[in-house]
Parts: C-alpha cells; sequence; structure tokens
C-alpha cells in the first residue's frame, strides 16, 4: 500500500505540474487572444477611416479637376475680356474702362486682375455680375464702389475683376 499511495502522489504531482503548466500557458494565450482582437478591432476601425479619406481624396481630386477647368489658360484672357464684354451687353451695362493690372504671382496659380468702371442701374450691374458667374471660367467680383449719378439716375461702380491662372510645374533636366 506505500508504494501504491506512492504512485498515486507521483502522478498527482506528475498532473498537477502539467495541468499547472497547461493552465498558464493557456492564460498567456488568452491574453494573447484578448491583445489580437482589440487590435484587429483598431485596424478594422483604421481601414473604414482610410476608405472614407480614399473617398475624400476621390472627391477632392474630382473637385481640383473641375476647379482647374474652371481657370483661364494665358491664351484665353483675351476670351475673358471678351466674356466681360459680352456680360455687360447682355445686362445693358456700360463699361467706361477695363484696365488689366500687374499679375499677382503665389505658391501654385496666379492672379489676373482687372479694374472695371461700370454704369448702369443698379438691377443691371446685378445681371452683369450674375452673367459673369454663369461662363465657364471663373471670374471673381472684388471691392465694390457704388455711387449714384444722381443727373441720369443710374449708378457708376468701381470694382476689381480677378481671374487666376494655374501656375505651370517647371520641370527640372
Amino acid at each position: 500500500p506505500l508504494i501504491f499511495i506512492i504512485w498515486c502522489g507521483i502522478i498527482i504531482l506528475f498532473f498537477y505540474f502539467t495541468i499547472t503548466a497547461q493552465c498558464q500557458i493557456m492564460d498567456t494565450l488568452q491574453d494573447q487572444k484578448r491583445t489580437l482582437q482589440s487590435q484587429i478591432l483598431v485596424l478594422r476601425k483604421k481601414v473604414s477611416n482610410m476608405e472614407q479619406l480614399q473617398n475624400q481624396l476621390a472627391n477632392l481630386k474630382s473637385m481640383a479637376t473641375v476647379l482647374e477647368d474652371r481657370l483661364p489658360e494665358e491664351k484665353e484672357i483675351p476670351d475673358l475680356l471678351i466674356t466681360i464684354e459680352d456680360a455687360a451687353f447682355l445686362s445693358e451695362t456700360e463699361i467706361q474702362s477695363l484696365a488689366p493690372q500687374a499679375l499677382i504671382p503665389t505658391e501654385g496659380y496666379t492672379e489676373v486682375p482687372f479694374n472695371t468702371a461700370l454704369k448702369s442701374s443698379y438691377y443691371n450691374i446685378l445681371f452683369f455680375i450674375n452673367y459673369l458667374r454663369q461662363p465657364p471660367r471663373m471670374i471673381q467680383v472684388k471691392n465694390f464702389d457704388f455711387k449714384k449719378d444722381k443727373a441720369e439716375g443710374t449708378f457708376l461702380v468701381q470694382m476689381n475683376l480677378s481671374t487666376y491662372l494655374v501656375a505651370k510645374e517647371e520641370s527640372s533636366q
């Protein structure tokens, strides 16, 4: 019986140490599993955000393309002057002066300003500004100065018009 008890004790100790070691390994693996699951959740959120950012980037690129299409090239500046004159004709507004100013280069684009003096009724000037919004090229209206011509009942308007040229990237050779 003593040998039997010793063998049983050895078997029990063997199983105890084996099971304890296996339990520790299982606890470690469970901790690793939880860590990996939390990392998977974080990565899924990042992937979802990346997809949204890629969609936003695609939208911004398409908007940039549309805006670049609305910006004239230098050879189109005379056409823009004709567009301004057409807007004046359609709105029954008299252009008293239309003077190009010095180009204003900035990073990525160049501003092409024009000083303009107009004479017309209030509503016709609004029609003129509205016609300037409609052409395929972008023309910005800035710095209004309205004065009433009491003798004729019209307005004399000084304003600055601007369009923008996309800066050409210089290629290094």
